[in-house]
């Protein structure tokens, strides 16, 4: 997997990688699949005994799944893109406020910093690179506790690791052209 192109969602706010040329960028994938209905309930029908295990408190059919994901999805798509915007003229209301480091033991913040944004099972994955600044590498429907339970959030994990990688380098701070899509 190769970083194609970093696409703006929000001007000088939040981003989104799109991988090997393909169709749209992570942001918008995201959040076209989680508003698609036949998508989820194929998702939750092979991860069913994830869904089943407890681990979210309550039994839950496929079908109540699918509309709580659904309406999830619409409502942090709104927060993200809402706060992306306050946080250029708010400093107290910033993606920092939405977006927490990946690793829940971690206190002091690093550069270039692994991050998640999360409503329910819910996860958009992003690099912090400023308070109201990040770069969305992918995200995932979370039903187990961590990420290396499964090879779907496995994948998040790299991705993650290919854009800090990637943001990193000064050779490809020319190379990124942030667009709108």
């Amino acid at each position: 997997m190769t970083i194609s192109c970093i696409f703006e969602v929000v001007e000088e706010s939040l981003y989104a990688v799109q991988y090997d040329k393909k169709g749209e960028h992570e942001f918008e994938r995201l959040f076209d699949l989680w508003n698609d209905a036949i998508y989820l309930e194929d998702f939750f029908q092979t991860h069913e005994t994830d869904l089943k295990s407890g681990y979210w408190g309550e039994d839950i059919s496929i079908e109540e799944a699918v509309i709580k994901t659904m309406k999830w999805a619409n409502k942090l798509e709104d927060k993200l893109l809402e706060i992306a915007e306050h946080g250029k003229t708010d400093k107290y209301e910033t993606l920092s406020s939405l977006f927490k480091p990946l690793h829940d033991k971690t206190t002091k913040i690093e550069p270039l910093e692994e991050n998640k944004a999360k409503e329910s099972w819910l996860r958009i994955y992003a690099i912090r690179v400023d308070s109201n600044l990040f770069v969305v590498s992918g995200g995932a429907i979370k039903l187990v506790q961590t990420m290396n339970e499964r090879e779907h959030l496995m994948e998040e994990m790299s991705k993650l690791k290919l854009v800090q990688a990637f943001l990193s380098d000064d050779e490809n701070l020319e190379l990124i052209p942030f667009e709108m899509y």
